[in-house]
This record gives structure tokens, C-alpha cells and sequence, in this order.
């Protein structure tokens, strides 16, 4: 059974909450850009048999608050390390999208004395830097009347193949309410460093996932951070894209890769 939600406070004051179901040892879950912490339940509900799993509402989507300025992933570093701080043992890691470049920061920051081992799901290094700037602009000048418009402009800018008007809208329509979480999202990967060699005396062991039905950037940024850490294993994961529909299969590696 889920227990009453609770937070933590971050170093900056931002309240930061979370969700725990199961027992045993913890497992932190940080979710990707317009995702809901609702999104990763079922895959929760799947190992809560084995670990206690921890879902964290990243800053920037309610009920977290949204935080200071400037939006950096060095204050959501600070927001996992105050989550792992209420663990009582080291913990498993699993970083979804943007939350996984989350968890790649908190390695260069903190190093690995709390985290045990770390999982990531399409951590999207190759947008890093500057690729999404001028996304980004255009979306912070649609956030405020038109939020829906804002999300759109962010798939037309990653999505490989293009996808009909009216689905995208339709996509954007759903998604609005996030769209203020997007652009933190967007600022703090424009304002990230991309190399890669940050990460290659990291000798955590570490997983990768990705999607064989994603689209190129999650895949190619997994293989090449890959090549790059000391132990490692990349998976690809048939069938899935970005945002599987269905955690179960990612459940299942996971499981595998986290004792």
C-alpha cells in the first residue's frame, strides 16, 4: 500500500515530494520531462515486493514547488540528496529521461556513497548543451497563454518522424499542465556540460535502457555514455519507446540488476 505522500526540504527551500510503496532496500525513482509520478506506479507496484520504492516528484511539476533561479540540475542534485538522506541505507537509483540526467549530475557532485547502483532510462546526453536553445526560447515565450503550444514546439523538435497536427496537438492539449516542469527541464539541460568524460572514473555499476522503438537521440546517448563508463551494461528493450507504455519489461531488468 502507497503511504501518505511525503517531502523533504532542499538546500535551496523547495519542497520536494515524494511517494514510498514496499519494503526493503530503497530504490529511488526520478521521472522524466512531462511525465506524472502516476506514470511509474505500475512498475512500482511490480518490485515493491523487494525494495522499497521511493518516486520522487522532480521541481517544477506539482506538488514539488518550482524552485529558484537559475534553473540548473545542480538544485535537483541537491533534491535527490535530500531524498537519499531520509533513506536509511545506500540506494538503488533509476533515472527516466531528464531524471536520469539527474542522476548522472548527482555522481559528478556527490560521488557514489549513497547510491549503491544506478539505473537510466534514455538520459538524453545528446540534447545537452545547445541543441534544444532556440526550442527552448520560442517554448518560454508560448509557456504563459498558450502552455499547450509550448509542448508542441518541444516534440516537433525532438520527434524523428513527423507526427500528424492534430495529434501533436492533441499531445499538447494533454500536457499543458506540465509545460512550466518542460521549460526548467529545458533550461537545465541547455545549461548542462555535455562531455561525456565527466563520467568515465564513475565505477558504479550502472545500467542502460533504451527503447528499440524510441527515437535516435535516447538510444545513441545510452551507447555512447556506454563506451564511456568503467561498468556498465547497455540494454535495448524490445518494442519500447521514450515513455514505454508499459513498465513491466523494465521492471523485469531492473529486478535482474539491482541486489
Amino acid at each position: 500500500m502507497w503511504s501518505t505522500p511525503d517531502s523533504v526540504i532542499s538546500a535551496d527551500g523547495t519542497r520536494i515530494v515524494f511517494h514510498t510503496l514496499g519494503d526493503g532496500p530503497p530504490l529511488v525513482v526520478m521521472h522524466g520531462a512531462l511525465v506524472t509520478v502516476e506514470t511509474y506506479y505500475p512498475m512500482a507496484e511490480l518490485l515493491a515486493t523487494d525494495y522499497r520504492v521511493v518516486v520522487v516528484c522532480r521541481r517544477g511539476y506539482t506538488p514539488s514547488g518550482s524552485g529558484t533561479q537559475p534553473r540548473i540540475f545542480a538544485r535537483q542534485v541537491e533534491d535527490l540528496a535530500a531524498v537519499l538522506e531520509r533513506q536509511d541505507d545506500v540506494s538503488f537509483v533509476f533515472g527516466h529521461s531528464a531524471g536520469g540526467l539527474v542522476v548522472l549530475e548527482a555522481l559528478v557532485a556527490m560521488g557514489v556513497p549513497s547510491i549503491r547502483r544506478f539505473a537510466l532510462y534514455e538520459a538524453p546526453l545528446a540534447l545537452a548543451g545547445g541543441p534544444l536553445r532556440p526550442t527552448l526560447e520560442r517554448a518560454r515565450e508560448l509557456v504563459a497563454d498558450h502552455p499547450a503550444d509550448s509542448v508542441v514546439e518541444f516534440f516537433r523538435a525532438v520527434l524523428d518522424s513527423p507526427v500528424p497536427e492534430g495529434i501533436l496537438r492533441s499531445m499538447g492539449a494533454a500536457m499543458a499542465d506540465r509545460a512550466p516542469g518542460l521549460i526548467a527541464d529545458l533550461e537545465c539541460l541547455s545549461a548542462m556540460d555535455p562531455d561525456l568524460n565527466r563520467w568515465s572514473a564513475t565505477d558504479i555499476p550502472a545500467l542502460l535502457l533504451a527503447g528499440a522503438a524510441s527515437d535516435r537521440y535516447g538510444p545513441e546517448s545510452m551507447e555512447k555514455l556506454d563506451a564511456v563508463l568503467p561498468d556498465s551494461r547497455f540494454r535495448s528493450l524490445a518494442g519500447q519507446t521514450h515513455n514505454p507504455d508499459d513498465f513491466t519489461s523494465v521492471a523485469a531488468v531492473l529486478r535482474e540488476f539491482f541486489y
